[in-house]
């Protein structure tokens, strides 16, 4: 009987300590509905490049990536991806910069449990645009909400620029 309880007795610490864990904090509630998700991207992005990004890691699922798509001179694309660790330490290199990035026009569609997203975004820092593109963004919901699953972005260039049905 004492064996029971105190294996229940761990069994429930370690399941509340990994609800805990995965749980966001109250300043970063995960969106109750897709069209929440842009809106929460731009405040998880948005401010100090070296801010603490814990509403950023609420948001995305541990296994998510993001994927950065570019164009070459010659025309073709190549890509870059990364984890969330990678994306915020290369955030954070740029230090105390203020980065304020807003979803300009987006999109959902959705079936059940799952969403697709095509986002259009501009991104400043320090006040001055450094770019302009889309996110396809992909997303599960979960018991607490909507978390992000991977981000693929492209940034706007001379021979892929954002078409007017993406703008505001």
């Amino acid at each position: 009987m004492l064996r029971t309880l105190f294996l229940l007795t761990i069994l429930a610490g370690a399941l509340t300590d990994s609800a805990l864990a995965q749980a966001p904090d109250a300043g970063c509630a995960l969106p109750s509905e897709p069209k929440g998700i842009p809106a929460a991207i731009d405040a998880a992005i948005s401010g100090p490049a070296d801010k603490d990004r814990a509403c950023m890691k609420a948001l995305l699922i541990p296994e998510a990536r993001m994927m950065f798509v570019s164009l070459g001179a010659d025309g073709a694309p190549s890509y870059r991806l990364e984890t969330l660790d990678d994306w915020i330490a290369r955030v954070k290199a740029r230090g105390h910069a203020m980065l304020e990035e807003k979803q300009l026009k987006f999109h959902i569609e959705r079936y059940g449990n799952i969403a697709h997203l095509w986002s259009s975004y501009v991104l400043h820092s320090d006040g001055k645009q450094v770019a302009r593109g889309i996110n396809s963004i992909q997303a599960i919901k979960e018991a607490g909400g909507w978390r992000v699953t991977g981000i693929m972005v492209q940034a706007e260039s001379a021979p892929a620029p954002l078409l007017q049905e993406y703008l505001p």
